[in-house]
């Protein structure tokens, strides 16, 4: 017998994925990779834009992030989040993603940081499931779609 959502329980399972996103976001640009990884299921796929294999697992994720060149400082701007629900306990999430990236060692102000190095948009294609936890990631599919030089580094 199929149970269907109450007006309620959509906007409150829409919520708790936004959060969800937003959390996973926060967790990475505060390079708390275990965080990030615990909002994963446990057997949770991440397809990454810079490698060709997805990262299986908490433990894959956290390494893959500890890989990371540890003076850089990151910021994603995390907006348009389209979230579907399949069904009381699965979801489909879509939100544009605008990088920032720049090396903190390069730090030209107290005021006004780090110059960019990088600017660039792309998407994360999650799929999320209910469990006893909360709602959490079995996938995440990010991509990039547009780039921009930085015109300090234009020749």
């Amino acid at each position: 017998m199929k149970t269907e959502l109450t007006p309620l329980d959509t906007l409150l399972a829409e919520q708790a994925i936004h959060r969800l996103v937003l959390d996973a976001q926060h967790a990475l640009d505060t390079k708390q990779f275990g965080d990030f990884a615990a909002l994963f299921t446990p057997e949770g796929r991440l397809y990454r834009p810079t490698t060709p294999e997805p990262l299986i697992g908490r433990d894959a994720i956290v390494q893959a992030y500890r890989k990371n060149p540890p003076n850089r400082l990151n910021r994603h701007l995390v907006t348009n989040q389209r979230v579907t629900l399949v069904s009381a306990t699965e979801a489909q999430s879509l939100a544009y993603v605008t990088l920032y990236s720049s090396e903190a060692g390069d730090q030209e102000s107290d005021v006004f940081g780090a110059p960019v190095h990088r600017s660039l948009v792309g998407e994360y294609h999650d799929r999320c499931v209910l469990t006893d936890a909360g709602w959490r990631l079995q996938e995440r599919r990010a991509v990039f779609v547009l780039n921009q030089p930085i015109a300090s580094q234009k020749s």
